[in-house]
């Protein structure tokens, strides 16, 4: 009778093997479509008895991970998060600045011009001399359009770096809350969620998360800024600073402990950072600059001549008091741009009709006053746009690098890690089958049993 239950005990741990093989296919088929689940398996083995005794046992369930594709996957979500913010922030203030159904700085200036060298062909038809007036307030609203684009540009970026940070303290409290977790269960849904956590939490800000000996992951930012250690998680905070203009600077705050990391991080932040801190600063720069170059060289010219009433020394321009800020300030002198009359169209003493103020004015078009005196200021307006457009251009291509960089090892992931419908289903069907197997087997002993005990 104890050979009898000894079998019963075999058929029981037999069964309670294949039914534990059978609920991880299951789950590994109701996962196929779940983002960031890895393939799980039960290992079987047999156990050794008596010679006619044996059994088989699982153990399990067991992920299918590797460290070292999870570094490069966090990696790759890391560079593509960065490029992406980056590309979708240029595309973006490229459309606002150069808008493709033109109105630019470029063509306001052309349009200046040529408003100034149409008016001295009849210097005294009032109908020009409202249109060249007309055309250097476009031109100004042109300049002013364009930098405040830019401006808007940066404050967008500084709004979506406030909500990246809410973002990041979250993940961060995740991972660190896995950590916490998987110290007394070795569930590998948590892992998964953990390993999810981390990876999104690289993609938005560049943080690097290893798994030491102790089973805890580790989260930290470039040049070592720890942002989770086991299960205690710093957050992330966005405060205005006035060295960026009242623009958000962002700190790693760990209890007392605060760095600065606005300038180490990568992923979308890092891109967001970019965008605010670099390209954006160069192209309000060079779009001052030029308008601080017109304007001047615009307004000395006027000032040298006179009106139609005889009178010297006005601005076309209001004077621009510094190269910062000139751009989003330009603006025609409130005196002429309500009088066309005033435009300085005449050398000064000269007699009603003459054009030389406005010949001079015009001719300012074809020197090299722009660009430290190497461009015309169409051409320097040209070159200060298409650095913008270059910039998105690069952006773009690194983006689509990035992209073809993250499919590359979410292949390999799905090599190792990824659920094949078709084998989960075979391998369900399989363990139901022996399952069913072990059962039969139980009830043949039980039915053994029965009668042993009905004869005893």
């Amino acid at each position: 009778m104890s050979g009898l239950l000894g079998l019963l005990d075999l058929g029981a741990g037999a069964y309670g093997a294949f039914t534990s093989g059978a609920g991880v296919a299951g789950r590994n088929v109701a996962n196929v479509d779940t983002a960031g689940y890895s393939r799980e398996s039960v290992d079987l083995r047999a156990l050794l008895g008596a010679p006619e005794v044996g059994g088989v046992a699982s153990s399990g369930p067991r992920r299918a991970e590797s460290a070292l594709l999870g570094l490069r996957e966090r990696a790759a979500a890391a560079g593509h998060g960065q490029a992406d913010a980056l590309a979708s922030a240029l595309l973006d203030a490229e459309a606002r600045i150069a808008p493709t159904s033109g109105g630019d700085v470029v063509d306001a200036i052309a349009s200046l011009f040529a408003g100034l060298a149409a008016a001295a062909s009849s210097p005294l038809d009032l109908a020009q001399r409202t249109q060249a007036v007309g055309a250097a307030d476009a031109l100004a609203v042109a300049f002013r359009r364009a930098a405040q684009a830019i401006v808007d540009g940066r404050s967008g970026a500084d709004t979506r770096l406030r909500d990246e940070a809410t973002r990041a303290t979250a993940l961060a409290a995740q991972v660190a809350a896995a950590n916490q977790r998987l110290a007394v269960s070795h569930d590998p849904v948590l892992a998964d969620e953990r390993d999810l956590a981390a990876t999104q939490l690289a993609e938005l800000t560049g943080a690097q998360a290893r798994i030491d000996a102790d089973g805890m992951m580790r989260v930290t930012i470039d040049g070592g800024v720890s942002v989770v250690d086991g299960i205690r998680a710093a957050t992330f905070e966005a405060t205005p600073d006035a060295a960026l203009g009242g623009l958000v600077r962002l700190d790693v705050v760990d209890g007392g402990h605060r760095d600065d990391v606005t300038a180490r991080l990568g992923g979308a932040m890092g891109g967001e950072v970019a965008f605010r801190d670099d390209a954006m600063v160069r192209a309000a720069a060079d779009l001052d600059q030029l308008a601080y170059d017109v304007a001047s060289e615009v307004d000395a010219v006027h000032r040298a001549n006179a009106g139609l009433d005889g009178v010297s020394g006005r601005d076309l321009f209001v004077a621009p008091g510094a190269v910062a800020g000139a751009a989003l300030a330009m603006a025609v002198d409130p005196t002429v741009a309500a009088d066309p009359r005033l435009l300085a169209g005449a050398a000064v003493g000269a007699p009603a009709g003459d054009n030389r103020g406005l010949l001079a004015l015009a001719q300012l078009a074809d020197q090299p006053l722009a660009g430290g005196g190497t461009r015309t200021f169409v051409g320097e307006g040209v070159r200060a746009l298409a650095a913008i457009g270059a910039d998105a251009q690069r952006a773009v291509g690194l983006r689509d690098l990035e992209a073809a960089r993250v499919d590359v090892v979410a292949g390999e992931r799905d090599a190792l890690s990824g659920v094949s419908l078709e084998e989960e289903m075979a391998r369900l069907s399989e363990m139901q089958r022996a399952a069913q197997a072990a059962t039969r087997f139980v009830s043949t002993i039980d039915d053994m049993l029965r009668d042993l005990l009905d004869k005893v």
